[in-house]
């Protein structure tokens, strides 16, 4: 057996991928190490040569600092104009996103891949303009400095000294179709510096020659790119290999990376990309949100998403966890999910916490049989550890805070006051420690290290002899002050720990009631108005919301945002591109609303926004992924009563058909009978006309005419339903098409009238298995059709042969042909296509019908198309399977 088969699940993978792209523009990516290499300059060059070969070529923007040759290759190409944005007065030149988008052009050059847009702007940064019209079909061209890599700016940083502000995540390098790598050697990059062709400011060369563009800069930054590309060809290989059968890189690690507020989070999310990248291994940036997650501040809890957001531009997984045991937490749950490696920083402690074990020791003693690797931090980082201040977080608490922290000391001395002759004075020690445990449970820590601070002196000056001094006779009272602080401050710690760790999981479960409470209202209520009002009761008052519903061109609550531009522009994208805008986002980050696409199944169903009613507060990443929750439950549920009234619609339309086929049946059986009569006594007249007066003659002849038609429209109605009820039954029997045609001809002749009929019969035909009288049915609709819709002159053509396993016959007119979007409406019931000839009655719209029944009946298809031109009229075309035995 061959195991080094192809995979075709692989294969079919592959191929799926790339159609499902096709709707996607073409990213190619001009990489080179540094600036001056040429990226701009083969990017045009390749740019020309592509619109010689017909591509429709614009260029979006284009830096070339003035260097003449470069410019020049500007010259011939489209040019789209750019946007002027003011900011603060001064007037910033932008690309044109939406102008590119009205533009449309088969390819757009759009340079300086990671160039950051000004304020204003719908995109903070050109890359994310390229997504967008990429998503539009449109291809572009664009060019990228290693530098610029997102993973890769501490290692650039390290090495040349400078940190590059303006990144692009690793995870759009990545998506790129196409990368070409311009290199040339550090000495040719050197010369063409000290010729000015780098850059063109005054005095800018001297400058970035004795700084940036040092030769042992130039050479490092060539190496990663070489490598950075090296890494992509080895992906795309090993998936092609993979597909093919061939040795497939194995996945050696499942990578698990600890992220907290220390900047030094920053380093290890660009560590285990790298690390990710080289054993192209999955990774997972995890977050435990303890109680130690409530004693930080604003900016500390900012860091902490803007940390989850950089993961997750660089490819990782997001993972947010709750627990009070960090070490026991993690390994527990990195050995549940398969987990190989764990990434976690290390600094130096304090010298007042030495007494503390990292989390990397913790770690490293827990986690048997899993890889840990720490990371130092040191003074050479580019950041700095948190400030003492942030450190002390947990201790800052209102002034009020203390204040009431003291009068407990207060109380619980008035409490003991009356106890203190009834009682040995340590006993109401415990008294103090109760009402440590109270600050601390309401107040928090600091409060609650005051309490234990003031009972000490508290209890010596009123229950210690002598009273109302801070001397004391006994020197045991040193043990005792000694222990009542330590268990007060280890008592009040604790539980104030403990009342965080409470308040995480009111938190937590305050989230899950109101997930559960939206979720049981929607279930509940049926209609989209209902369930907009529902989503609207459920998110508007927890968190403190303004929130509208769009969802099929309506508005709820009401209709006021549809004034404000800048919303519905919001609104508008969102709609198009089924992704989220708005606050806390990358794009449009300046409305004052965050707008969610409404997605399920990959089907739009509306927008849902959300505005904060003080206008100021920003939503952090943990909210927004509750608010895509909720958007998910609200987009299934509005699904579900699109589902409902698809349903509800189909039953309506079924029993109407049903009805409407009993009618047909009941309708054609009672005319039947007495149109015999009627068509007989007329009959017998028409015998006697030698008899009657001419006038009396040709009265009786009109009459048997529509007798006879109307007979013809009562056989049709009865056809119909046997089809339509599936009652009809077919007598197979092998036939030779022509007889079928012979006799077809026979039955039309009456109304061919000056019309020319002809029958082309290509190649010699098999004998068919069909129900002739069925198939000779079909032709003579067709015959009567074509007679129908042509002059009194007109040319009728029926055409035979065979086709693979098939006989497919094609009866053609050089009438007016087909209105657009008749070639299938025709077919169905009492509907009609083109304009009827003048000298001809209309049909019923049953006959095709009747047609289209039979033929299926038989297992054929049968459809109809206008003629080529120059030729006039139209084509009805059906086709007849050909049984193996009669070929």
């Amino acid at each position: 057996m061959n195991e080094t088969r192809p995979d075709p699940d692989k294969l079919l993978a592959l191929v799926g991928n790339d159609e499902g792209e096709a709707a996607r523009g073409k990213l190619k990516i001009f990489f080179g190490s540094s600036a001056g290499v040429g990226k701009t300059f083969a990017m045009l060059n390749e740019a020309r040569a592509r619109q010689r070969e017909g591509v429709d070529v614009v260029t979006g923007v284009i830096e070339h600092h003035g260097r003449q040759e470069t410019a020049a290759l500007i010259e011939g190409l489209s040019v789209l104009p750019l946007l002027d944005i003011d900011h603060r007065g001064v007037t910033v030149r932008e690309f044109d996103l939406d102008g590119a988008l009205a533009r449309r052009p088969g390819l757009i050059l759009v340079d300086e891949f990671a160039h950051t847009n000004a304020p204003g702007s719908r995109h903070p940064k050109r890359w994310q303009d390229v997504e967008e019209l990429l998503d539009n079909g449109i291809d572009v061209y664009t060019t990228l400095n290693v530098q610029h890599l997102e993973s890769l700016t501490d290692q650039v940083a390290r090495l040349t000294g400078v940190w590059v502000r303006e990144t692009v995540p690793d995870t759009i390098f990545e998506s790129a179709d196409e990368i070409a790598l311009i290199d040339i050697p550090s000495d040719e990059l050197l010369k063409r510096l000290a010729e000015g062709k780098v850059y063109v400011a005054e005095g800018a060369n001297t400058r970035a020659a004795q700084n940036f563009f040092k030769k042992s800069n130039l050479l490092a930054l060539r190496e990663l790119a070489l490598r950075r590309t090296a890494e992509r060809v080895d992906a795309q290989s090993d998936e092609l290999s993979a597909a093919m059968g061939q040795n497939e890189a194995q996945i050696g690690h499942k990578i698990m990376l600890l992220i907290g507020p220390d900047p030094l989070s920053a380093r290890l999310i660009r560590h285990a990309k790298r690390m990710a990248a080289r054993g192209r291994s999955p990774w997972f940036a995890v977050y435990l949100q303890s109680d130690r997650h409530e004693q930080l501040d604003e900016k500390a809890r900012g860091r902490v998403e803007h940390y989850l957001r950089l993961a997750e531009n660089l490819g990782a997984e997001i993972v947010r966890l709750t627990g009070g045991q960090p070490a026991a937490d993690l390994v527990a749950y990195a050995r549940r999910n398969g987990f190989s490696r764990i990434v976690v920083g290390h600094r130096r402690p304090p010298w007042w916490q030495h007494f503390r074990v990292p989390l990397s020791q913790q770690l490293i003693e827990r986690g048997d049989g899993l890889e840990v690797t720490v990371i130092h931090g040191d003074r050479s980082d580019d950041t700095r550890p948190q400030p003492l201040t942030s450190r002390l977080a947990a201790f800052v608490a209102r002034p009020s805070d203390y204040a009431l922290a003291a009068a407990g000391v207060a109380l619980c001395t008035a409490i003991a006051f009356p106890f203190r002759g009834l009682t040995p004075s340590n006993n109401l020690a415990m008294i103090y420690l109760t009402g440590v445990v109270i600050v601390a449970a309401r107040l928090g820590l600091g409060p609650s290290v005051l309490a234990s601070v003031l009972i000490i002196p508290a209890f010596n000056f009123f229950f210690t002899q002598p009273y109302y001094t801070f001397n004391f006779y006994d020197t045991y009272y040193y043990v005792t002050f000694t222990f009542m602080l330590v268990t007060s401050l280890v008592v009040g710690s604790l539980t104030a720990r403990l009342s965080r760790h409470v308040r995480l999981v009111s938190n937590r479960e305050r989230e899950t009631q109101i997930l559960y409470g939206l979720t049981r209202a929607l279930s509940a209520v049926r209609g989209v108005d209902r369930m907009c009002a529902v989503a609207i009761q459920h998110l508007s008052v927890p968190f403190d919301l303004d929130v509208t519903v769009f969802a099929g061109g309506d508005v709820w609550p009401d209709a006021t945002l549809r004034t404000d531009m800048k919303e519905m522009g919001a609104v508008e994208w969102v709609t198009a591109n089924h992704r989220m805008a708005g606050r806390g986002t990358d794009t449009l980050p300046s409305a004052a609303g965050l707008y969610l696409p409404l997605l399920a199944e990959n089907e739009m169903l509306g927008v849902l926004g959300l505005t904060p009613r003080d206008g100021h507060r920003s939503f952090t990443g943990a909210e927004i992924l509750q608010f895509e929750t909720f958007a998910s439950l609200i987009a299934g549920a509005l699904q579900r009563a699109r589902r409902a009234d698809e349903a509800e619609s189909s039953r309506v339309d079924s029993e109407n058909e049903k009805l409407r086929n009993v009618l047909l049946s009941s309708l054609s059986h009672d005319l039947r009978t007495p149109l015999t009569v009627m068509n007989g006594s007329v009959s017998s007249l028409l015998r006697m006309r030698k008899e009657l007066p001419r006038k009396a003659l040709d009265e009786l002849t009109g009459v048997w005419n529509q007798l006879t038609r109307l007979q013809k429209f009562v056989g049709n109605l009865l056809d119909m339903a046997a089809l339509t009820s599936g009652r009809m039954k077919l007598n197979l029997q092998p036939y030779m098409v022509q007889e079928i045609i012979g006799a077809a001809l026979a039955h039309v002749q009456a109304g061919r009238e000056q019309r020319t009929l002809r029958t082309q019969i290509t190649g010699a035909l098999p004998m068919v298995m069909i129900d002739g009288a069925l198939i000779e049915q079909v032709f003579v609709n067709l015959i009567e059709n074509a007679y129908q819709h042509t002059a009194a002159d007109g040319d009728i053509v029926v055409r035979v042969e065979k086709d693979a396993d098939t006989l497919r016959v094609a009866v053609s007119d050089n009438g007016d042909g087909l209105r657009d979007g008749d070639e299938n409406r025709i077919f169905e019931q009492f509907q009609t296509g083109q304009t009827v000839s003048s000298d001809r009655s209309g049909g019923t719209g049953l006959g095709l019908a009747i047609c289209r029944g039979i033929v299926q009946a038989h297992g054929g298809m049968i459809y109809a198309r206008n003629n080529r031109a120059p030729a006039t009229g139209a084509s009805f075309i059906f086709t007849l399977p050909v049984a193996k035995d009669m070929s």
